[in-house]
């Protein structure tokens, strides 16, 4: 019957086991848990403020785009109506070129954004990864603090290790 309901010296005793842990995790590990993840927090706001700009900017590069494809859209009627006969092939040269460059234009904001894309995707896995290992390390060194867990662990481990 003891199994089920612990005395009142255990009760106390691993009440004061976790009134300790609860004390030393509050006074060395939530605080710079915390503050890593504030930091992590305005490093999110910030790339998303970056990321809003280069949207807007796009945005105008589009409108810089269409406003350019007018202008070569006007140049060419004023050349049509200036040489109708000989006119066709300079027309055809002008509105491709107009096109290659707003195309280039677009395509050189839309790589420059996936990159920059790309490049805050990596920073935000190496700091999770960096953060995980570091609260990994944290809890493996506190949990192997006991040479008798360490040894039941290292023990347990080779018995899986036999049995495969």
């Amino acid at each position: 019957m003891e199994l089920v309901t612990p005395g009142i010296g255990l009760i106390f005793w691993m009440t004061l086991s976790f009134g300790i842990v609860l004390y030393v995790l509050g006074k060395f590990a939530w605080k710079p848990i915390l503050s890593t993840i504030k930091e992590r927090e305005s490093y999110i706001a910030n790339s998303i403020r970056h990321s809003k700009k280069i949207h807007r900017e796009l945005e105008e590069l589009d409108a810089t785009k269409e406003k350019m494809l007018q202008q070569t859209r006007n140049k060419a009627d004023e050349m049509l109506k200036q040489a109708k006969a000989g006119g066709e092939d300079i027309i055809q040269k002008a509105h491709q070129q107009a096109r290659k460059e707003a195309d280039q234009i677009i395509e050189s904001a839309k790589n420059s954004i996936l990159a920059e894309r790309k490049a805050a995707e990596r920073e935000i896995r190496q700091q999770i990864v960096r953060l995980s290992i570091d609260v990994a390390q944290k809890v493996i060194r506190e949990e192997f603090k006991d040479v008798e867990k360490k040894n039941q662990y290292i023990n347990k481990l080779l018995e899986d290790i036999q049995l495969n």
